[in-house]
Order: C-alpha cells, then sequence, then structure tokens
C-alpha cells in the first residue's frame, strides 16, 4: 500500500480553523521575502556588469551596498513574520487537534482502551500531532517561497537566453530522477519505521512503568533485552532505509550543485562564437547556477511531510474510528433492574457470550462466576457500555442502554475494576474524583463506609496523604477500599464489582467485605467473583461456562445441583483447607524449633 504523501496537509487544512488566514498572511510574507531574496543576487549582476563595461562608479557601490543591505533587512523582517505567524496557527492547530483527538477518544468505546498500550495512546495523542508543526510552522510557508523562488528564477533564465537557460536546468531533472528513485526505495519501509517507531516507545514506557515488577521479579535483563530488542529492530529498519537511499541521494547532492559545470562550458563556446556577451554569461554564472536549491529545498521538505503523513494516517485513522452512539438525551427509568435479553457477544470474528439472559433486581446481589475465560468480565463490561451488544440486548429501567445518553448512563453505573486505577494525588481528590465539589465531609463519610477511615488517619497527612503514582504508595486491599469509597460518593444506583477482593490479605478481604455490604444497600449490584466465599450470600449467582449461562440459583441451590458451581465451591474448599494445613504445619515446626 502506497503512502497517502498529502494527509498531513489535509489533517491540518481540517483543523485549521481560522488558523488558515494566519497561515495565508504567513505564505504571503514568505513569498515577499524570497522575492526580497533575489535583490541582492540582480543587483550584484548590475554591478558586475558596470564593471565589465567600465561603468561601475563609487556611488554605483555606495548605491548597490544600500540596496542590498536594505533587501536583506526587508527580507529578514519578512521572514520573521511569516515563522511568527506560522508558528502562531501551527500551535493552535495541534492545541485543537490534540482536543479533536481528546474528545474523540471519551466517545469511543471503553474497550477500544483494552487493545491499546501506553505508549500507543501517548503516540497517538502527544507526538503524532507534535508533528503537524513541522508542516504548519515551515513545510507551508518555506515550500511556498521556495516554490515562487524557483518560478521567478525559471522565468528569468528563459526570458535572458533560453540556450544557456537549457544549460542551467539540464541536470536538475537527472537529479531529481535520482532522488524520487531513492525516495521510492526507502519509502517501501517507512510504514514499518513507524511501526518500530511506535513499537519502541511501548516497550521503553513499559519498562519504565513497570519497574517495580521488574526488579521484584528479578527480570531486569529480560526486560532490558525486550527493550534492546525494540530498540534494535528501529535501528535496523533506519539503517535498511539508508541504505536503500544513501547512493542515489548521494547522486542526487552532487549533481544539483553542478549546474555551474554545464554553464560555463555552453556560455563560453556561445560567447567565442558571439552568440552571448560576457554580461548575459555573468547573469547565468551568479543566477543560474543556483538554479537547483529552491528545488532542493522544497524536495526535502516534501519528504518530511511525507513522514509526517504517514503519522499522520494513525490520527485520521482514530478519528475516523466509529464513536459510540449516544443519544445524548435523558430518559425516564422505572426502575434500577438490570435485565440480559438474549445477549450475545464476541470480539472480532470470536464470539465470548452466547445468548445469555438473566436479570438483576434493584436491592439485589448478582454474583458472576465460572471458570476463566468463560465470559464473567466480559459480561459485566457490558453493563456499562464498554462494549455494544451484537445480539439481543441489555436494559435499565426496561431501557436499551443504547437509548439512554452517555452521561446519564455513566451517573447511574458505578464500575469498581479488579485493576484499581488511582490518580498520583491525595487520597482526599481521589475518593471526591466519585462526585464533582463532593466536601470533606462527605469524603469523609464515603471513607467510613468502606472501611478505610481507620487506615487513612494512620498515614502521615491523613486525606491528604498523596498516594503516589498508581497508588504505589498503598497495599491492594488500601486500593480496593479507596475505589469503593469513590463509588460510594458517587451514589450510582447500579454498582458493578470487577473481583474487588483478588489482590487482598485476609483483613483486608473481610474489611472490603463490610465496605460491598454498605455499597450494596438498596442499589442493584453485580459482582464478578472469583473468591467464592465471598458471594456466598447472593441473591443469586450466574455460573457462567464457555460464554453461556450454565447454571443459576443461591449458594445453596447450586450446591444442591451438583453442578459446575458445585464443583467449584469444593475445588476452592480444597485449596482453603491446604493453605490451612500448610499454614498450621509451619506453626507446630516453629514451636517445635
Amino acid at each position: 500500500m502506497g503512502i497517502d504523501y498529502f494527509a498531513s496537509l489535509r489533517l491540518l487544512w481540517r483543523y485549521a480553523g481560522k488558523g488558515r488566514l494566519t497561515i495565508a498572511a504567513s505564505v504571503a510574507f514568505a513569498i515577499c521575502a524570497a522575492a526580497l531574496e533575489l535583490v541582492p543576487l540582480w543587483l550584484i549582476w548590475r554591478l558586475v556588469a558596470d564593471l565589465i563595461e567600465a561603468k561601475a562608479t563609487f556611488s554605483s557601490f555606495a548605491a548597490v551596498a544600500v540596496m542590498t543591505a536594505l533587501a536583506i533587512l526587508g527580507g529578514h523582517a519578512a521572514q520573521a513574520l511569516s515563522v511568527s505567524k506560522a508558528h502562531i496557527a501551527a500551535f493552535a492547530i495541534i492545541r485543537d487537534l490534540r482536543l479533536a483527538v481528546a474528545e474523540h477518544l471519551v466517545q469511543l468505546p471503553l474497550g477500544w482502551f483494552s487493545e491499546r498500550t501506553l505508549g500507543e495512546a501517548k503516540t497517538l495523542v502527544i507526538d503524532e500531532p507534535e508533528r503537524l508543526e513541522m508542516v504548519a510552522a515551515h513545510g507551508i510557508p518555506e515550500g511556498s517561497s521556495a516554490l515562487t523562488t524557483w518560478i521567478a528564477v525559471s522565468i528569468g533564465l528563459f526570458v535572458v537566453d533560453w540556450r544557456m537557460a537549457v544549460a542551467s536546468v539540464v541536470l536538475t531533472p537527472v537529479a531529481f530522477l535520482l532522488i524520487i528513485t531513492a525516495t521510492t526505495r526507502s519509502s517501501r519501509r517507512v510504514a514499518a519505521f513507524q511501526q518500530a517507531n511506535q513499537r519502541m516507545n511501548a516497550s521503553v514506557l513499559e519498562y519504565v512503568v513497570g519497574m517495580s515488577v521488574v526488579k521484584i521479579f528479578n527480570r531486569s535483563g529480560e526486560s532490558a533485552a525486550s527493550v534492546s530488542q525494540a530498540v534494535r529492530d528501529y535501528v535496523d529498519i533506519e539503517l535498511d532505509i539508508a541504505r536503500s537511499y544513501v547512493p542515489l541521494g548521494g547522486a542526487f547532492s552532487a549533481l544539483v550543485l553542478a549546474n555551474v559545470t554545464i554553464i560555463l562550458p555552453v556560455g563560453l563556446l556561445l560567447l567565442q562564437a558571439g552568440e552571448i556577451d560576457v554580461v548575459t554569461l555573468a547573469f547565468f554564472v551568479i543566477v543560474g547556477a543556483g538554479y537547483s536549491l529552491p528545488l532542493t529545498k522544497l524536495f526535502h521538505l516534501f519528504q518530511n511531510i511525507a513522514h509526517v503523513s504517514v503519522a499522520s494516517k494513525s490520527v485520521e485513522e482514530v478519528l475516523g474510528t466509529a464513536t459510540q452512539s449516544d443519544t445524548a438525551r435523558p430518559v425516564t427509568l422505572a426502575n434500577r433492574n438490570v435485565v440480559f435479553e438474549n445477549v450475545s457477544f464476541g470480539y472480532g470474528s470470536r464470539t465470548v457470550l452466547h445468548d445469555v439472559s438473566f436479570e438483576a433486581r434493584t436491592g439485589t446481589v448478582t454474583a458472576l462466576v465460572g471458570p476463566s475465560g468463560s465470559g464473567k468480565s466480559t459480561a459485566a463490561s457490558l453493563v456499562a457500555r464498554f462494549h455494544d451488544v451484537t445480539g439481543g440486548r441489555i436494559t435499565l429501567g426496561g431501557v436499551d442502554l443504547r437509548e439512554i445518553g452517555r452521561e446519564q448512563l455513566m451517573q447511574e453505573i458505578s464500575f469498581v475494576f479488579q485493576d484499581v486505577f488511582l490518580f498520583d494525588d491525595t487520597i482526599a481528590a481521589n475518593i471526591g474524583f466519585g462526585r464533582a465539589g463532593a466536601d470533606n465531609g462527605e469524603i469523609e463519610a464515603a471513607a467510613r463506609a468502606a472501611q478505610a477511615h481507620d487506615f487513612i488517619c494512620c498515614l502521615p497527612q491523613g486525606y491528604q496523604t498523596r498516594i503516589g503514582a498508581s497508588g504505589i504508595n498503598l497495599s491492594g486491599g488500601q486500593r480496593q477500599r479507596i475505589a469503593i469509597a469513590r463509588a460510594i460518593l458517587k451514589d450510582a444506583p447500579v454498582i458493578v464489582l470487577d473481583e474487588a477482593t483478588a489482590f487482598c490479605d485476609p483483613d483486608s478481604e473481610a474489611e472490603i467485605q463490610k465496605a460491598i455490604s454498605a455499597l450494596a444497600k438498596g442499589r442493584t449490584l453485580i459482582v464478578v467473583a472469583h473468591r467464592l466465599h465471598t458471594i456466598m450470600a447472593a441473591d443469586q449467582i450466574l455460573v457462567l461456562s464457555d460464554g453461556r449461562v450454565a447454571e443459576q440459583g443461591d449458594h445453596a441451590k447450586l450446591l444442591q445441583q451438583y453442578g459446575i458451581y458445585a464443583q467449584l465451591w469444593d475445588d476452592w474448599q480444597s485449596v482453603r483447607s491446604s493453605a490451612l494445613r500448610s499454614a498450621a504445619a509451619q506453626s507446630a515446626l516453629e514451636q517445635v524449633s
């Protein structure tokens, strides 16, 4: 698949808005600067002509010096205005593009993010839009001035003498044929280069973020090797691109500046034949020798724009990703019952849930259990519209989730993830994130309900203690209780818990169970559970197997059926008994010793 060389310009124009006028002003100043850059060449040629014709005087030298200085100053002033205008427009465009990407990401299904790494997200929002700065601030104005200069010089050369003009330009097509061939060869690897760059960024970011895990498990060598491999892959592609580009690219660089080697012999022959005079030859030596320079600048800018365009395609693709439908209108809900009606769902071609039906009623606890990969976490995620169902429907209060405005749905549902995310801020700020404008009393009340108040008070600054990135300064159980406090403060009528006790010690687990009990009062609570003893008191337990509801009932009923749940329960009891026996044996050995 070929490169879309103008993707960056298209993206730039799309988000330029009022900046288009600023860019136009920048181009106008750049063209003015280019015109003024030609003035000194013309003045120097006229001075050389006067010297050849013995017409030069002190006043002519002085006049040329003054006019050249004015032209140079004027050119620099126009260039400065062009650059400032271009950068003002570029920064505004980058800002608007980043905001557009951020706003678009908010409208994508939450499940979309599970397929992306932090490195990819950073590249998408930070790095790729930043590349457009080169296009807007440099590519467009400098390209316009280079093109203007080339057109003006070309016209001037052919007006003075078409034969000498041909001699001045004859090497240029050959040089550009070489560089186009070199670029075509190397461009085949540009997409791979961009992908390698993304992989390298993601690998380095993952290595840094996961440093604690790397060190704990003494895997720094392996992790560093993974990063090193990503860097080597990136370098290998860069070298491959260089090998395919440099030979012909080097020949281009030599030929593009060699115009004078044709101009002089042709000019001397025509001069000897009396076809031109010395003044004309001087004109082509002074002006024609630099004929290819504007084109060289223009081509290098085009190459840079092409590279940026490859990156811009990823931004375009994300912006072109269909957003999740949003009616954006509030609806009246009869109750807060969550009902799955023959729900099916899959990731791509792989179906995960098959014809799942159940009802989670207000004021009850519904637990989802089953073997790993049975679809329980997927079912829970559908309640919060992380994805939309591919078959059937899910209703809240009798209304299809897809008919409820996103903002209202997010007010109705709170989700406590297994892998809790906390901001690098104070505990109060993290709990307060559950509801904007919550005061200290409300935050503390939520923390007490979540069984978090006591351990918070033992921290150095209490509720004002900063918890570090992702809550690194707290234990797993403490992080879960902060997340539950946040959910309690939000006071949403529907709560989804994705194994809230997965990373907890027994003491923390007991505290979290109390917090969950407080959370469940008067709400619809859906719990994904691996530790079966934590959901013994659930009003209903759904046993999922291979994406289907295999069993349904309360704890006692399911045990009597002696099906999948009973087997899971026996396995769980066996594991706990083994752990207790091991602990008792260890205690006895310690007493004997």
